[in-house]
């Protein structure tokens, strides 16, 4: 069966009651990473950024770790990568502001800072944290890519409405920002590298237009083009995308304008440009949103998400699902604790 493993990361417990924005990182000694952030609630004082592992030919995963904790303050949105030299970098942010409040400047996700933590042990340990940026308001959500020239680059939202991204060529040792992406308000890029070495950047929305937009670079990320509005509708939520190692590209988001509802995945032949195969993963009660994808060496699709922000659930399946292999899945309902054992 083209869809090969459904599974709860970590159910909800006293200390982590609640789940948002997963991240998912395959390590080169095969491990699998589930990392996002946990506690009482978004953007109350107890939340911290936790670990999950799934080791090769495991059952289930580990129990959870803590990656990043700072007392009082939460811990937003996180992402992970595998340097060259086998450092594990956790990029992350911290609310310094006010937790509640009118949005804007200072508040909540607006006070984040942007900072770094390593591991030189596949994220069983992790270094003191180190400031990327001090000013407020930049929020990852994707995960990095590394160019054909060597640079890993992630992008952001900034509290100014606009998309930036972050370049390092020193295995993220230093970091140096691009020029906003113009046009439409947009935010939480997610970055594909194309065959000619062009950069694509599918942007979730920030203004008042739901839909996704994309945007394109021709100098490895330093400036872009103005935003471009797609043909799928997007509620104001997060998105993601992966390039497969035979050049076809798989998008995840929520393929509707107003609703968290249903989780969509799509492929690309032609670099984005087209998208003819597109199935719905996850619908029924509640959210589904919130997701990340990745391509592991075995070539299986994994893919996390926010299931009502009660867990965070891990999807393993082949491309050739979402391209009309095998059964559609049925509705979830309340009842519903896990598609596949």
């Amino acid at each position: 069966m083209p869809i090969l493993l459904w599974e709860v990361v970590a159910e909800p417990t006293e200390r982590f009651p609640r789940c948002h924005c997963s991240v998912v990182q395959e390590l080169a000694n095969g491990d699998l990473l589930v990392g996002y952030y946990a506690g009482e609630d978004e953007a109350l004082p107890d939340v911290a950024w936790v670990l999950a592992r799934r080791r090769p030919n495991a059952k289930g995963l580990d129990p959870l770790t803590i990656a990043a904790e700072t007392p009082g303050k939460p811990e937003g949105n996180g992402i992970l990568f595998q340097m060259n030299d086998g450092d594990l970098v956790l990029v992350y942010g911290t609310m310094q502001g006010a937790l509640s409040g009118t949005p804007g400047p200072g508040v909540r996700w607006t006070s984040c800072d942007l900072r770094m933590k390593r591991s030189k042990d596949n994220g069983a340990t992790w270094s003191e944290s180190e400031m990327i940026e001090p000013e407020w308001g930049h929020v990852p959500h994707c995960k990095p890519i590394r160019l054909q020239n060597g640079e890993v680059i992630f992008g952001t939202e900034y509290l100014d409405g606009k998309s930036y991204f972050w370049w390092s060529g020193d295995e993220g040792h230093t970091w140096s920002m691009s020029e906003a992406v113009p046009g439409p308000a947009t935010m939480q890029p997610a970055l594909i590298q194309r065959s000619d070495g062009s950069l694509l950047a599918i942007l979730r929305p920030a203004g008042d237009i739901p839909a996704l937009f994309k945007s394109t670079s021709t100098d490895n990320g330093r400036t872009w083009a103005p935003a471009e509005q797609m043909e799928f509708p997007c509620p104001h939520s997060a998105l993601d995308a992966v390039r497969l190692s035979d050049g076809r590209i798989v998008l995840a988001w929520n393929n509707d304008p107003a609703l968290r509802n249903p989780l969509t995945l799509a492929i690309s032949e032609d670099e984005g440009e087209t998208w003819p195969y597109i199935r719905n993963i996850a619908s029924g009660d509640g959210q589904f949103h919130y997701p990340a994808i990745i391509q592991s060496n075995d070539r299986l699709l994994h893919l996390t998400f926010t299931n009502n922000r009660l867990t965070i659930d891990h999807v393993v399946l082949t491309p050739d699902w979402i391209m009309g292999e095998g059964d559609d899945l049925p509705p979830w309902n309340n009842e519903t604790k896990q598609r596949f054992a």
